[in-house]
């Protein structure tokens, strides 16, 4: 296949979606595929390769913001054109009538990785900016969503909050993958000087479904029993944190392993009950896997539906203040798994990209077969 992979992020910032991006396209070129990505951006570096890139304004940065952005998502779409794919792949955007119009001649998989309407109606709390981008995405995601041959979402549990599943379109879902070599080594385990066992929590934005309060909370009410080490995407300074937490900038995944190593385990995003979602597959998660952390899940994670949880995989409740509640199974667990590393081949059959980044291919040439 051909495949044109469409995405607005800024791929120029390491974080897990721009890491999930470009490995996806290794993933599919290294099965004998054509990728190429067509990226829409509000900041590029030159020395950033893998990706065409359209450079954009920020909507609300200016009154013609609007109108900029158009043409910039033309040129985008005839770039994409002028590229002959197969099939599109879509990371989930907001209705583009230039978007919507390329659908409707080349068939495009949507790729859908959050319950937007939950988001969406979350964040049109904060301000009024918020409100329009949700009042918009009610009035014009379905229109959009119709134009595509089909979704691929990264839970099940999205498919059937998004209303995906009655629009008649062929569906899977897939949760987010990372590659793992099975003859790897797992990150040794290096304790600090403290005797106070550590644990990882990654947190590339603010927003409250990441549960960075209730990082905090568990923080507050642990001195002396735990310490964090906060990996994180955004300026920390501004926050006022327990003395266990140690914050770290955003780091290149050769740094934030170095971090690893003194974690007994990793936690995973603790505030999805903020956008009306009980499952998901978080990047973090598959992370702290693939260099053999244990981890603490609040919530369900799609890979591990409907099978008998593995001793190193602490699920807790998806509901406020989680990880308090859940303080005497976090020790308990956190002294189970001191100074232990989970095998690669065990972690594989669950987050393993060979398995799932063939489960999409397939899904995609299903389409183009149709």
């Amino acid at each position: 296949m051909r495949i044109a992979y469409i995405i607005t992020w800024n791929l120029c910032h390491n974080d897990g979606v721009t890491r999930k991006v470009f490995r996806q396209a290794q993933d599919w070129r290294d099965s004998g595929h054509e990728v190429e990505i067509f990226c829409a951006t509000e900041e590029k570096e030159d020395h950033i390769k893998g990706a065409k890139f359209f450079v954009k304004d920020r909507v609300w940065s200016s009154p013609l913001a609007v109108i900029k952005n158009r043409k910039v998502y033309s040129k985008l779409c005839e770039s994409v054109t002028g590229y002959e794919p197969d099939i599109i792949y879509l990371r989930w955007e907001f209705h583009k009538a230039s978007i919507m119009k390329l659908m409707r001649r080349i068939p495009t998989v949507i790729e859908i990785n959050t319950h937007f309407g939950g988001e969406f109606k979350r964040r049109s709390q904060e301000n009024w900016i918020e409100r329009i981008r949700y009042w918009y995405y009610l009035l014009t995601h379905k229109k959009f969503s119709r134009s595509s041959a089909g979704f691929v979402s990264a839970s099940k549990e999205i498919l059937e909050l998004g209303g995906y599943l009655e629009m008649n379109k062929p569906t899977c879902y897939i949760p987010n993958s990372i590659p793992i070599d099975e003859k790897q080594k797992t990150v040794r385990y290096s304790a600090s000087d403290s005797s106070v066992p550590r644990l990882v929590f990654i947190s590339s934005g603010i927003q409250p479904w990441h549960g960075l309060d209730n990082l905090i909370e568990l923080a507050e009410n642990s001195l002396g029993e735990l310490e964090f080490d906060l990996i994180t995407g955004f300026d920390a300074e501004s926050l006022e944190l327990p003395e266990n937490i140690q914050v770290y900038s955003f780091l290149e995944k050769i740094d934030f392993l170095k971090v690893f190593e003194g974690a007994v385990a990793g936690i995973g995003s603790a505030g999805l009950y903020e956008n009306g979602m009980n499952e998901a597959s978080v990047l973090k998660v598959r992370e702290y896997l693939s260099a053999g952390l244990p981890v603490i899940v609040p919530y369900k994670d799609t890979a591990f539906l409907d099978k008998e949880l593995p001793d190193w995989f602490l699920q807790l409740s998806n509901e406020p203040r989680s990880l308090t509640l859940g303080k005497e199974m976090i020790l308990d667990f956190v002294n189970k798994m001191n100074g232990r590393r989970v095998p690669l081949n065990e972690v594989a059959p669950y987050v393993g990209s060979n398995r799932w980044e063939a489960e999409r291919l397939r899904f995609m040439e299903s389409i183009i077969i149709d």
